[in-house]
């Protein structure tokens, strides 16, 4: 064999272990805790929350919006929202029509709301931190029964919160 061969096969001997370590470390497994999964938990019990509020504040908006005669007629024009036949029988004005879009704009902007509240909470360090969070998103991926767990364990938190 040539010295350039040799070289060459080197290299390439050399390249595969280190991708034999690499793989190595990628498949070492973290171990989860108990306390892992109660932060994990509180970020799902906070957004929970903070869901529920933004509700009861779309619910009384639109009960107090004049223009959508309350909170039945909302219900009949969300139930025929998009179908022109319907909106037409139930005699949608251009009133109603206008505020209903407002509602929809209040509703994606809660739903922003919502997404970024979450987003704040996950990169926060001290309640979770993003490593954590993709640690344990990861473990319940490849074992949905881990899901039961982190179900557990927010009913306990929300247990205890009442």
């Amino acid at each position: 064999m040539t010295f350039q061969i040799r070289i060459f096969l080197v290299a390439l001997l050399f390249w595969c272990s280190a991708q034999m370590v690499v793989a190595q470390e990628d498949s070492t497994e973290v171990a989860l805790t108990d306390a892992d999964w109660t932060k994990y938990a509180q970020i799902e019990v906070l957004t929970s929350k903070f869901l529920s509020e933004k509700t009861k504040e779309l619910k009384k908006w639109i009960s107090e919006k004049e223009e959508l005669g309350g909170g039945a007629r909302y219900n009949q024009i969300k139930g025929v929202w998009g179908n022109v036949k319907k909106e037409i029988a139930i005699g949608l004005t251009e009133k109603e029509r206008e505020a209903y879009q407002e509602v929809l704009a209040f509703q994606n902007s809660i739903q922003k709301m919502i997404i970024t509240y979450q987003a704040d909470l996950i990169r926060d360090e001290k309640l979770l931190g993003l490593k954590l969070f993709e640690q344990i998103s990861k473990a319940i991926q490849d074992n949905p029964s881990l899901k039961e767990k982190l179900v557990q364990e927010v009913a306990q938190l929300k247990k205890k919160k009442s």
